[in-house]
């Protein structure tokens, strides 16, 4: 890989990066000043944070007007998912606002130590693995919004075809809102990914040449001089690969803080999301085969899309965050490899430091500290929403038969 693609990987990055913070800073999220070419990128300002209060009001007082208003007429149908999905949202929407105002000093602070390009900037990543990566965060980001997007129109055309389609982006726009900060951690951690990728190549080439240098042919090949003198250039890069991964380590750790709440927020929305989404698709064909109503295909066509957009948030978080775990397993797995009985002592040292640093840290994503996000993410949810189905459809077909 020359110099011009790792150049062109930056920069691509780093746009990104910015159009993302941009996006933070008007949707009111992050209510920090960046300065490119300050020690200090992120520092704390006030006006941001007027500008913020003033869009956290502004979104309580429309959307929470929208509920009331929905709560008099009676129209709060807790069975369909598209209105449970869209108050939850708008929930956690609200709390995402306000613990971000709250705690957008501690945010400026940590964001400015993150030394986040000149890590990427040391690591050669992978031009394929990468590409592939962001395109799959720009699909979470962009491609799932624009298909609830469609799935509104659909439910608008049907249900209020008078209404103009300013009405769809006004019901889209508090999951945008509740997903950003998700958005962000998924996109910060694909990054953080395709590092540790690039470092275990290094670990990788390095095991091939350490274990090259204990053969009977290469002992006699070389002298104990220069034998010394390469170990001692491999303990160096070991050495500087080791503080790598501890800042990867320490500040992925510390970026998971801010966005720890919504995580788990989200992911709750989710699982009740599925589960509603599977109770009205049965109920539509309970609907149809205890009382004789015509199928609702079109309704349970929307119901459809926003059940696997929840469960495709949930797979894909899932498998980013087990290839985060695999790819610091993998750095565990290389260090073990190594032949160091013939090793130069200086070398010894610092396999054995950096794999103690990896052993003692154990890599986790734990938010808040409650629950740990592998793929048995996946199967628990599934489990949970097995068991409040079963609970639910139970209820249902013993209330359905006692009214025949």
């Amino acid at each position: 890989m020359n110099l011009g693609s790792d150049y062109a990987h930056r920069r691509m990055v780093k746009f990104l990066t910015v159009t993302l913070i941009v996006f933070m800073t008007a949707s009111g999220l992050l209510a920090n000043r960046y300065r490119s070419g300050s020690r200090e990128r992120f520092r704390f300002s006030k006006a941001y944070l007027a500008y913020a209060l003033l869009w956290t009001t502004a979104f309580s007082l429309v959307y929470g007007r929208q509920i009331y208003k929905d709560y008099l007429q009676g129209q709060i149908n807790l069975k369909d998912a598209i209105t449970l999905y869209s108050y939850m949202n708008i929930t956690v929407a609200v709390i995402n606002y306000v613990t971000q105002m709250i705690i957008s000093d501690h945010v400026a602070k940590m964001m400015s130590r993150v030394p986040f390009f000149d890590t990427l900037k040391s690591l050669r990543l992978d031009s394929r693995s990468l590409y592939k990566s962001i395109t799959l965060a720009l699909v979470k980001t962009i491609v799932f919004p624009l298909t609830l997007e469609v799935a509104f129109i659909l439910q608008q055309r049907r249900q209020h075809p008078e209404m103009s389609l300013i009405w769809t982006v006004y019901r889209l726009f508090p999951l945008v809102i509740s997903n950003l900060l998700n958005n962000c951690y998924f996109g910060a951690m694909v990054i953080v990914k395709e590092m540790l990728n690039a470092l275990n190549v290094r670990l990788e080439s390095q095991l091939q040449e350490v274990n090259l240098l204990q053969r009977e042919d290469q002992l006699k090949m070389f002298t104990k001089y220069y034998r010394m003198q390469r170990f001692c250039s491999l303990a160096d890069e070991l050495d500087k690969l080791a503080h790598r991964y501890k800042l990867i380590y320490v500040h992925s750790g510390k970026y998971l803080t801010p966005m720890s709440l919504s995580m788990i927020l989200s992911l709750i929305c989710h699982l009740l999301g599925i589960t509603v989404g599977f109770y009205s698709l049965y109920y539509a064909i309970a609907d149809t085969f205890i009382l004789g109503k015509p199928y609702d295909g079109l309704g349970s066509l929307i119901n459809l899309v926003f059940l696997l957009i929840s469960l495709a948030e949930v797979t894909l978080l899932s498998h980013l965050c087990n290839h985060l775990l695999v790819a610091t397993r993998r750095s565990a797995v290389i260090l073990q490899q190594m032949n160091l009985s013939h090793a130069d002592r200086r070398y010894r040292q610092a396999v054995h430091s950096f794999t103690l640093l990896v052993t003692v840290t154990k890599f986790q994503i734990k938010p808040l500290g409650l629950y740990e996000l592998d793929m048995r993410l996946i199967s628990n949810v599934f489990s949970a929403v097995a068991m409040f189905l079963l609970i639910l459809v139970q209820a249902d077909l013993s209330q359905r038969f006692k009214m025949l």
